[in-house]
């Protein structure tokens, strides 16, 4: 399955209006603005990626992103300047504090799944740094690992919830929009899928961007069942 897809990513699903985050986004961006450190959970799809990205745009910080860091050497390499990326884990470490102290900066780790000891030292070595925040985006605290004991403070916690029906409808029609998929027989659609999708909002738009493929029109209807994107893998690129 696609994850750019999945998560809403991707040029297209950028120009939607980010529904039903406004708390959200205002908190994330206040804690980037002040350098504080902050965790923002919820399951694939549900925007996580799309609250950074606002709340970035709003204000805007020096920063580095990592996506799923399977191991600290991995996170150090991707961290590391280019001209360093070859050294063992002990020269990489040293040389990635020393440019976060020299230059600070938001660090975002997204989709941190099993976080082990060493990785936790190291992000609570950077935690601790003048001027430099964290960022981790995560499905659920149980997925931490032993992140979890850095970041337990709930005052630095942003779960996002499904959408409430009123803003999960008009982002249908806004990607039925930018889908093109008002000259269809869109009712029937609309509503099957809002049902899947529970409000969350990645599904929505898997949906409607399906929808808006030839192979699954026919004669001006809809030719799929809507479903969960758990259940999406066999129809997606």
């Amino acid at each position: 399955m696609s994850q750019a897809l999945l998560d809403g990513r991707g040029a297209a699903c950028e120009r939607l209006p980010l529904a039903g985050r406004r708390k959200e986004v205002a908190a994330l961006a206040s804690a980037l603005r002040r350098r504080r450190s902050c965790l923002i959970l919820g399951p694939p799809g549900i925007g996580k990626t799309r609250l950074l990205e606002e709340a970035l745009r709003r204000a805007p910080q020096p920063s580095v992103r990592v996506e799923s860091p399977p191991a600290l050497h991995e996170l150090l390499q991707r961290l590391a300047p280019p001209a360093e990326r070859r050294s063992g884990s002990v020269a990489l470490k040293g040389a990635v504090l020393a440019a976060m102290r020299a230059s600070p900066r938001v660090l975002i780790v997204e989709d941190l799944a099993g976080a082990g000891p060493r990785m936790y030292r190291f992000l609570q070595q950077l935690y601790y740094l003048p001027g430099v925040s964290l960022v981790v985006t995560a499905v659920s605290r149980g997925r931490l690992g032993h992140l979890g004991k850095l970041l337990w403070d709930p005052a630095e916690e942003i779960e996002l919830k499904p959408l409430a029906p009123p803003d999960a409808a008009r982002l249908f029609d806004e990607a039925a929009a930018l889908y093109r998929l008002e000259r269809l027989d869109l009712e029937p659609f609309r509503r099957q899928a809002l049902a899947a999708a529970k409000g969350n909002p990645g599904q929505i738009l898997a949906m409607c961007r399906m929808a808006g493929r030839h192979e699954y029109q026919s004669r001006g209807h809809i030719r799929f069942a809507p479903l969960r994107i758990d259940s999406l893998a066999g129809f997606v690129a």
